[in-house]
Parts: C-alpha cells; structure tokens; sequence
C-alpha cells in the first residue's frame, strides 16, 4: 500500500519507470517546460478571453455613439443648430453635415456591435469623432474611442462576428471583389494592425511623459494626447510606464497595473470623471499585445524558435517523446489539455470525429437539444496546438512489449506513453438479445435514434384505430433509476404533458403512461435517502410511475416482464441500467473487475495479469477501477474522469523530467445533480444538499459550465430558455427509423 505521504507512489514510479526521458539540451528540461508551459498558458489565455473582450469593447463604443444618434434623432432641429453653430464643418453645408453625422451615429454602431462590415463602420465612426475632436470640444473619450475605432479598422473584430463568420464562405463565393477583399482584410490583421497597436504604444507613452513634464509639446499636440487618464499619477511612476510602453514589455502586466492604478486614483478622487473607455482600451493591449518593434514580440519571436516548435506539426523535433491518448471523452480532453504544453507529440485517437457531452445526450432523445448543441469536433478544439494530432480510428489492440497499438484498417502506432480514456458502453448484464428493445444512450446515434422511437410512438398512435395498441405505443418503460433514468422519465412526462399536449386530435398525448423500473429499493441509490424521496415526490407530481423492488426479467417487441408475474404492454422500452467498460482490459489481457475496467494503481498506471503495472500505459475515467475515493471505487462522473486526465499529465511530466512524483491520485468528489423536470433538481453536496428550484438552476449552470466551447453553451441556454418560457420543444424531428 502507498503511504499516506506519497512515498509508496514514489517507488512505484521508479519501478515502473520508463528510459524515454526528455533530452539534454541547449536548455535544461526544466526550464524549457516551464518557460514552454507559461508560453501556452499566455497564448491559450489571450486567445480564450480576446472574443468577448472584443464584444466589450464593440458593444459599449456602439451604445455610446447610438446614444447620442438618438438623442439628435428625437430633436433634429436642434442637431441641425448644432452643426451651424457650436461644430460646424467648413466644407459642409449644416443640414448635410448632419445628416451624414446622424447616420453614422445610427448605422454604424448597428453594424459595429454586430461584427458586421466592421472596418467601414469603425472608420466612419473614428472619421465623425476625430473631426469631433478638431473643430469641436476636445475630450479624452474622443481620443481613446477613435484610437479603438483605427485599430479596429486594419484588424477588424473577433471571432464572435458576422465578419468572422462569413469570412471563409466570402473568400470563395462568386460576389465581385469579395475574395481579393476577404484576402486584404487578412493580411492587413496579420501585418498592418500590430504596428497600429505599436504606434499607440508608443502614443502613450508620449502621453505619459507630457503628463510627467518631461516633454512639452505645443498646445496643439496637446491636444491630441489624453493626459487626463493619468490624473493623480506621481511623475516617477508616469516616465516608468512611459519607458515601459516604449519598449513594449509585459503587455499583460502592464494592462493589469494600469488598469488598479488608474481605478485606485479614481476612488481616491484624484481622477476627474474617469469613463470606462481607457479600461476598455487595456482590455485591447493586454489581448493583442504591444505589436511589432517590441520586446514581447522579440521574447515571443525567441519562444517560438528555441521552446515552442509546434506552430507547424512537421517542424516538431523527433527526439520529442511521443503520447497517445486514446478517447476524446472527458478524461481524454483534459490529459491532452495539460500534456499539450509539455515538449510532446500527442495522438488523440477517437472513433468518432467529435467530443460528446453524454451528461445531456438524454435531451437529444426528448426533442429538447439539437446534437450539435452538445458535441464539439475534436479537431477544432486543437487547432491551435501544432503538437496536437487527431486522428479517427477504432483501436484494435495494443502490443504492450513493442508499444504500438492497432487501429482502424490495420495501421499500427508507436507510443513512449499511453493514455486509455476509451469509456464505457451498454450492459445487459449478460442478456444482450434485449439490445434491439431497449436502446441506451452512448452516442449521437443513440439519441437520435431514441428520439425517433419516442416521437413516432405518437405518430403512430395518432394514426391508429386500435385502442390496445394505442395505449401500448403510449406507455413509455425506462429501466434503472439513475440518473440518467431519472432525467429520462420526467422528459418524456414533460414532452407529453407540456411540449405536445395540444398537437394531436385523435389521441390525448398527456395520457401517456411513463414507467420507472428500479430494482432496488428507490431510486437514485447513490443519493442520500432524504433526496430520494423529493425525487419520488417530483416525478410522481410530473405523472410518472415508480416501481421499485423488481428485477426486470425479460424484454420483447411488444412488452416488458418484471419478476415473474408482472407484465407491461410497451413498445417503446429505453435503457438506463448498467454500463461496460471498453475492451481495453482485453486488449492488454490485464486485470478487470465484473464491468470490465482496468484495475489500476495509485498512479493510475494499468495493473497487467501478472499483478504489476505495465510501464508507460495509464487507464482513466469509465475505463480504470481506481480505488482512490477514500478506497472505494472513483464514480463514472465526467469531474472524476477530469481530473484523473489532469493527474495523469503531471505524473507523465513527473516521468519526463525526473520530478519527484505527485502522489497518489485521490478523487475529490464535488457533489452529484439529477435534475427530474421543468423548476426540479436533487443536488448533493456531502453536507450541503438542495433540492427543487434552486437545485434545478445550480444543475443547469453547472452543465452549461462543462460545455465544450462558447457556441454550445449559448445555445444550450437559448434553447433551454425558450422551452421554459413557451413550454415548447422545437428540435421534434424524426430523421432515424424507429429504434
């Protein structure tokens, strides 16, 4: 056994130990990981936040400017005193310099906000307010919006646009001048806007030195440098981040500093009426950095050639050992998430092209969710990561003396280390005839197969004159009390009480019956007996049947046995019971417990037939019988499979670089959900346990938190809440043959 202190997992790790190290070199492994691992962390960083800075930033501009649109839309005469009185432009007649200046202020923050034709938009908007700034009041606002604006026009937004979005499409329609425009708008992001940032680097720093007195430009340039940002500075600290600036240093940290300073000197009064725009314009540096002619650009420019090498995957240098993570699950995301900053080549092998979230694969079964509002592809969550390659591919079996392992038509893989998160399956407990009658939900497949089944269970009833087989197409049988089976039921009642109650004429879809079979005493076993019992409570509310106590016996086209005596006329039988694990235990003919998965040790290293781990194979998730939840078993929850993955990338870093060991893997449960309708959940916490409405919303955020990507948890949210309020489900398309 491992002492509590990790010295056991040591020695298991020596033991274990493989001779595939990371090299010497120029640079000692340590220091090329951690400068490697700081490198990914910024630049994973900049890319995760920069979206919805841009929103920000797109967004509170366009209000600003459509504010004052309004309000000279609602008084025209007065907006037409204004343009020949108090800001006249010489060359333009009143009436249409304010005719122009309105519908800039009206159009352009429209499309600004959008993302949609961006750069002429923020070039007409920066033109209005530059022209603002000369012949009318001087402002800091106006100087740092335009600064944004011009910025804005040779980058143009992110990725969260209408621009973005269209761009690919553009760049090979058949619209005059759209493809020579798309490739300028690309170029001009890649070459001109980061020596427009540069130029603005520098333009501040010009301004904090004229706050310090350290130069002293004429009134007129004055002007155009927005001093007043800096109230309450002392001058030694303006010429520090003036020099700062100049150099283009620590883009991030300077952001950050400025951005407490100048909000610290605000509250302290010493910043006379401080807008958010010069947060926003912070915001701006620290995501995009201080632009060419800097030494963060030279510090990145050195990264790339001595410590990165994987912006392309064939300029990764061979010596690099090589990690292949088999399953896109959730174990499988989260291993290659950290190991992807080690100096590695990583394979992520999965037999399908896309990342599932199963916790929600039952609203795809009941018409709530779309599959593309829970699944991700794969590749588009590496793109970035030159070091990362995916591959599609159903592995065959693994050769744990050569390390090579066998997938799709035969090809064969080489492997210095090897992660198995290849989940788990249906189990019929040995009676696997039953499959064809009682699907499970695994796949995409499976749920929209199951949804096909439960929508044409009321097609089929609406179309037929026999009353026997209507109420048997109307009865609904969910074997095991889970969760899954849980979430099942109170769905189906929803669908059928609520979603399609008026949709039919000859038949009454809320008299459908939806029966929950439980061998055991109650349902939701693995919940405290409190939490059970509200759950009983909410489902029966919602019409379901509950039948605990009885093992179910057989299953057929037309009917369900439970026990020996009790029978259910049903044509639509959905299963929720029991799972197994992949064949990977088979695979490398090592240890298994009754379900299947690989017993592992403390490191979560795969224990072989022999009793003794086999070196360099890691087994996580749905796939390991790890024993490190206070010595019983780690559930099939996606926070255990999570960080299990994270755990294993530490010990292999741990292996690579001759660390000391982390220690033994202890899974730290944070509580289990079940959510049984529409405002009702079960929530447990260990101590702290909720249930009802307030479980219901903590269950839908904490789902729409393990989302994978910005896209499927926005619309996940907008999904779920337009079935809340118009209690109508609008994904109710049969596109798969009966189950």
């Amino acid at each position: 056994m491992t002492s509590a202190n990790g010295e056991g997992a040591t020695a298991a790790l020596s033991s274990a130990d493989s001779p595939v190290k990371l090299q010497e070199e120029r640079y000692s492994p340590f220091v090329r990981v951690t400068l490697r691992q700081w490198s990914k962390w910024y630049l994973d960083g900049t890319e995760t936040f920069w979206p919805f800075t841009d929103i920000a930033i797109r967004f509170f501009i366009g209000m600003w400017y459509l504010r004052s649109g309004l309000v000279k839309a609602t008084d025209w005469d007065t907006a037409v005193l204004l343009a020949t009185n108090d800001y006249p432009v010489s060359w333009m007649e009143p009436v249409t310099a304010a005719t122009i200046g309105l519908g800039i202020e009206l159009i352009g923050p429209i499309l600004l906000i959008a993302g949609f034709m961006t750069r002429p938009a923020a070039l007409a908007m920066a033109t209005l307010t530059l022209i603002s700034q000369a012949v009318y009041i001087p402002t800091t606002t106006n100087l740092i919006v335009s600064a944004m604006l011009i910025w804005y026009v040779f980058h143009g937004p992110g990725a969260l646009s209408l621009d973005r979005v269209l761009a690919s499409g553009l760049k090979t329609s058949a619209l005059p001048l759209a493809r020579p425009a798309t490739l300028a708008w690309e170029w001009s992001r890649a070459n001109l806007a980061p020596v427009v940032m540069a130029l603005l680097r520098v333009w501040m720093g010009v301004t904090l030195l004229t706050y310090a007195g350290v130069i002293e430009p004429s009134v007129a340039v004055q002007t155009w440098l927005p001093t007043t940002i800096y109230s309450g500075f002392p001058d030694w600290l303006a010429v520090v981040f003036a020099v700062i600036f100049f150099i283009g240093i620590g883009a991030t940290f300077v952001s950050y500093a400025l951005f407490f300073l100048i909000a610290a000197f605000m509250i302290a009064g010493a910043h006379p009426n401080v807008t958010l725009f010069p947060f926003l314009f912070l915001g701006l540096y620290d995501a995009k950095g201080a632009g060419v002619f800097s030494i963060d650009r030279a510090i990145l420019a050195w990264l790339e050639r001595n410590i990165l090498f994987d912006r392309n995957y064939a300029d990764i240098p061979d010596r690099w050992p090589h990690v292949v993570v088999v399953g896109a699950g959730f174990g499988g995301l989260a291993a290659v998430a950290k190991l992807k900053r080690l100096p590695v080549k990583i394979t992520l092998i999965d037999k399908r092209n896309y990342h599932l979230f199963q916790p929600l694969l039952y609203q795809i079964a009941t018409a709530t969710l779309n599959p593309a509002d829970i699944a991700t592809p794969i590749r588009s969550l590496f793109k970035g990561d030159g070091n990362v390659r995916v591959l599609k591919g159903e592995v065959q079996g693994i050769d744990a003396a050569t390390k090579t392992l066998t997938y799709g038509d035969g090809q064969t893989l080489d492997y210095d280390r090897l992660v198995l998160a290849t989940g788990a399956t249906h189990s019929y407990f040995g009676r696997d005839e039953w499959g064809p009658f009682a699907p499970g939900l695994k796949t995409i497949e499976d749920g929209v197969a199951v949804r096909a089944s439960i929508l044409n269970a009321f097609e089929e009833a609406e179309a037929s004159g026999d009353p026997e087989r209507i109420e048997r197409l109307l009865t609904f049988v969910i074997v095991g009390a889970g969760p899954t089976g849980v979430e099942l039921a109170g769905a189906i009642a929803e669908l059928a009480k609520v979603s399609v109650e008026r949709e039919f004429r000859t038949i009454d879809p809320a008299s459908a019956r939806v029966i929950l079979v439980q061998s055991g005493p109650r349902i939701l076993p693995a919940f405290p007996e409190g939490l059970s019992e509200q759950a009983t409570a909410s489902l029966e509310k919602l019409g379901v049947e509950i039948r605990t106590g009885g093992r179910v016996t057989e299953i057929a086209e037309a009917h369900v046995r439970i026990g020996d005596d009790v029978t259910i006329e049903t044509e639509t039988v959905l299963w929720a019971a029991g799972v197994a694990a992949s064949p990977a235990a088979k695979w490398l003919g090592a240890a298994a417990d009754r379900a299947g998965r690989v017993e592992v040790n403390e490191l979560m290293r795969v224990i072989g037939a022999d009793g003794e781990p086999i070196p360099d194979i890691f087994a996580i998730g749905d796939t390991a019988d790890s024993k490190a939840w206070d010595g019983n078993s780690v559930p099939g929850l996606a926070p255990a499979a999570k960080q299990a993955g994270a755990y294993v990338s530490e010990v292999v870093e741990a292996e690579l670089l001759g660390k000391p060991c982390p220690g033994p893997f202890v899974y730290k449960h944070q509580g289990s959900l079940a959510t049984i309708g529409r405002k009702s959940a079960v929530a447990d916490f260990g101590a702290f346990k909720l249930s009802g409405a307030i479980a219901w919303w903590l269950w839908g955020l904490v789902h729409i938190g393990f989302l994978t990507g910005a896209r499927n948890r926005v619309t996940v949210a907008v999904n779920w809440a337009w079935n809340f309020f118009a209690q109508h489900s609008g994904v109710r398309l049969i596109t798969e043959k009966q189950v």
